[in-house]
């Protein structure tokens, strides 16, 4: 008798708690979606030859959840939850995403030209550059206008809490610098390569890392040009470079070829910087 009744207390014991955990459970509040909308925009400077942002087509948004790798340290962890991408129109595109609320999040804005395999945004916390990197020993053969399809934009946004509907406005900035290489005589086939030129860029602290050999062949000539200094030149060469905020100074090689003779001109000092364009023009095409 006395087993059962202490059998049937510790069944009563666990209905009591099951029904406690039911209740405690119930009160808990629905979190629910709400839709987080961005107007994101890309300021475009007309005082370029190039540098248009004509090419852009794609915006791809991640959203990360942040945590501390070590509470006695600074180190933090972005980790993607989610991304989805929206075409450009113009200079413009109009983001639309549903997230739960009450939570906080940082986002990644990256605007590219998706038909060109110039980037890497696998882990947008780190994107790499792959295009100018020499292939089973072969760089690749391009057209000057094609370069603009290396021009690419980006912003972020941190610790946004989201509580509700709402929209937020969001201005993109170029994290590249634009070099272009002219020469005051008749335009030729060229070749340059940038040299140990940064790679990656980490958009959540706007910084580059990495330390690589760029180079591309230009496949034809072009009557485009620019100015420098108040003279005009003929375009030879034209990339586009991760750098930083605060300028960097990089060495760069331009080879030439009029088809019967040749010659390799160096840069040992080329200074970048993000959004910042840099110019190397010269008599270069005059061969002796």
């Amino acid at each position: 008798m006395k087993n059962l009744l202490y059998n049937i207390l510790i069944l009563v014991s666990l209905a009591l708690m099951v029904v406690g955990i039911q209740s405690c459970s119930d009160e808990l509040p629905d979190v629910g979606d709400v839709e987080v909308s961005f107007s994101a925009t890309i300021p475009v400077s007309t005082m370029r030859s190039f540098g248009t942002a004509e090419k852009i087509n794609t915006l791809v948004v991640g959203v990360f959840r942040k945590s501390v790798s070590d509470e006695h340290t600074d180190n933090v962890n972005y980790n993607e939850i989610y991304r989805k991408s929206f075409p450009i129109d113009g200079c413009s595109a109009d983001v639309q995403l549903t997230l739960p609320q009450n939570q906080t999040y940082s986002f990644v804005f990256w605007a590219y030209d998706c038909n060109l395999n110039v980037y890497n945004i696998d882990d947008m916390t780190a994107i790499k550059m792959e295009f100018g990197k020499e292939v089973n020993g072969i760089y690749p053969s391009v057209s000057i206008q094609q370069m603009e399809s290396m021009d690419a934009f980006y912003a972020t946004i941190e610790d946004c809490a989201i509580a509700g509907n709402r929209n937020y406005s969001v201005e993109l900035v170029r994290p590249l610098a634009q070099v272009n290489v002219g020469t005051a005589g008749t335009p030729m086939r060229a070749s340059f390569t940038a040299k140990l030129a940064p790679n990656t860029f980490h958009p959540f602290t706007n910084t580059v890392s990495g330390s690589t050999n760029l180079n591309w062949t230009f496949s034809e000539t072009t009557a485009e040009t620019f100015w420098a200094d108040n003279k005009q030149y003929n375009y030879l060469a034209m990339c586009y470079l991760f750098a930083p905020v605060s300028s960097t100074t990089i060495a760069t090689e331009l080879s030439l070829t009029n088809g019967v003779n040749s010659k390799t001109v160096e840069f040992p000092q080329v200074e970048i910087g993000a959004n910042q364009r840099s110019n190397i023009a010269g008599s270069f095409t005059e061969m002796e």
